[in-house]
This record gives C-alpha cells, sequence and structure tokens, in this order.
C-alpha cells in the first residue's frame, strides 16, 4: 500500500467515525434511561451520569465532525466500498430480524423480552462488525450485551420480576457496550487525525 493510499484510508475511516461518538451517546441514553425507570432514585442518578457522558460524547462527535470535513475528499478505494457494502448487509440482517422479533414478541403478549432480545441481537451483531473492521474491540463488547440479554431473559421466564427491571437489566450492557464503543471511536478518530 502507498503512503498516498494510506492517508486517503485514513481520511475516509476518520470521516466515517466521527458522528459514531453522537450516535453511541443516543443509544447509550436509550439503555440507561430503564435504570431510572426500573430503580427510582439511584437509577435515575446513574442516569444522570451517563447523560453528562453522552453530552461529553456529542461534544468529542461535532468535534471530529467539525475537523473531518475539513480533510481532502478522497476516492473510495475497493477496501472502503467492500466495508460498506458489507456493513449494509450486516444492518439488513441485524435490524430486519430485530424488528421481526419485537414484533412477534408484542404479538404474543412477550414484552418483558423485548429488550432482552434487542440487547441480545445488538450484541451478537458486533461480532461480525469485528471481522469486517479487522478490528478486536468488537470481540471484547459483544460478550457483555449478550450475557446481560441472556441474564434478563432468564429472569423473566423464572421469575415474576417487573418487565421495567428485565429492560434494565439487559441494557446494562447495552450502556457498557455503547459507553465504551463511543469512547473508542471518539478516540480512534482522533488518532487517524493526527496520522494525516
Amino acid at each position: 500500500m502507498t503512503e498516498n493510499t494510506t492517508r486517503n484510508n485514513y481520511i475516509i475511516a476518520a470521516k466515517s467515525i466521527a458522528p459514531f461518538p453522537i450516535i453511541m451517546a443516543i443509544f447509550m441514553l436509550a439503555y440507561a434511561v430503564w435504570f431510572g425507570i426500573a430503580w427510582d432514585a439511584a437509577g435515575w442518578a446513574s442516569f444522570a451520569l451517563f447523560v453528562a457522558y453522552a453530552i461529553w460524547l456529542i461534544f468529542q462527535g461535532v468535534s471530529n465532525v467539525r475537523v473531518s470535513a475539513k480533510l481532502p475528499d478522497v476516492k473510495f478505494t475497493e477496501l472502503n466500498n467492500r466495508i460498506g457494502k458489507q456493513m449494509q448487509i450486516l444492518s439488513m440482517w441485524t435490524y430486519i430480524p430485530l424488528w421481526i422479533v419485537i414484533i412477534l414478541l408484542i404479538i404474543f403478549g412477550k414484552y418483558a423480552y423485548i429488550m432482552p432480545a434487542v440487547t441480545l441481537i445488538v450484541g451478537i451483531h458486533f461480532l461480525p462488525q469485528a471481522k469486517i473492521f479487522d478490528r478486536k474491540i468488537d470481540y471484547f463488547l459483544a460478550p457483555v450485551p449478550i450475557f446481560t440479554a441472556l441474564i434478563a431473559a432468564y429472569i423473566a421466564t423464572v421469575s415474576d420480576t417487573p418487565w421495567q427491571i428485565v429492560f434494565a437489566i439487559s441494557s446494562i450492557g447495552g450502556v457498557v457496550a455503547t459507553a465504551s464503543y463511543g469512547l473508542y471511536l471518539a478516540v480512534q478518530c482522533q488518532q487517524l487525525i493526527k496520522k494525516i
């Protein structure tokens, strides 16, 4: 790979991941809100901490978007096109089944299993994503939401635990994954920009 190709790949990667801390902050809060709903004052206190962290992530994302927008436009390489196509396929194979499962759970009145199903599917989607992007962090993050989703589903199955608590337990993995991933992508983008 030539120096110019490497630089172009850094530019494309930086522009691609720049907004993701913002997206992860939003997803993180969508999970974390269940802490407050399920666990009252302690849950709302932890949610407030995640709101503060989300504000920081959003600030990092906006800053990265502004800096990366000033980078020159470059042509996508075959590698970039392959990654884009694979992510489209992964998104399709993640979100179509996700919505089908949610709809079926609603139809059959199994509401307590909705968040465990969402968290499980999102956790599983990290595994092929690791291969697509050739990075290890996805392998470390994937087990966390998978584990909490399975624990929450088990609790919903063997007890009369309120669905709000089941959602909150499942959401722990979603919060950990999105909070970690948001930080990783914010730092990764800044490192790429420094290399350009």
